[in-house]
């Protein structure tokens, strides 16, 4: 425990004082990633403490039998649980493992509002990817 961190802007702050502000500024993300936890998601909800319920897609999925259909009718009927659950128990509602923008969208206009649009790794891969194409572009 330190009293000069980033997330207060480096001041220099009386250890309760830190450990307080850090404390009333906390989130709290769980990730569903079973279909047990989705049917539990109700009851999930209702726990207090718990900022964000999002679903880890890819992962349900396979718990699913369904790898990589993140389109299945399952999977809606999980986002619809996980978004209602979350209305009812004022709760943020989010998703991980769907990257195809048209499906984000879609997931988006259903009510997901704490979406994870890729990993780090991603997005330095892509941006390695096109500055790579970029180059090789100047070699005719």
């Amino acid at each position: 425990m330190t009293g000069a961190l980033p997330q207060l802007n480096f001041e220099q702050l009386p250890i309760p004082e830190v450990a307080k502000k850090i404390n009333e500024n906390m989130i709290v993300v769980i990730m569903l990633e079973s279909p047990t936890a989705i049917d539990n998601v109700e009851e999930i909800a209702a726990v207090e403490g718990i900022d964000v319920i999002l679903i880890g897609t890819n992962d349900l999925c396979m718990e699913m039998g369904i790898p990589g259909d993140y389109s299945n009718p399952k999977i809606k009927d999980a986002y619809y649980k996980v978004i209602s659950a979350c209305s009812k128990f004022n709760k943020t509602p989010g998703m991980g493992g769907v990257y195809d923008e048209v499906l984000m969208s879609e997931y988006i206009d259903m009510g997901m509002k704490f979406i994870l649009s890729g990993s780090d790794l991603s997005f330095m891969m892509a941006s390695a990817k096109q500055k790579s194409k970029n180059l090789r572009s100047f070699l005719k």
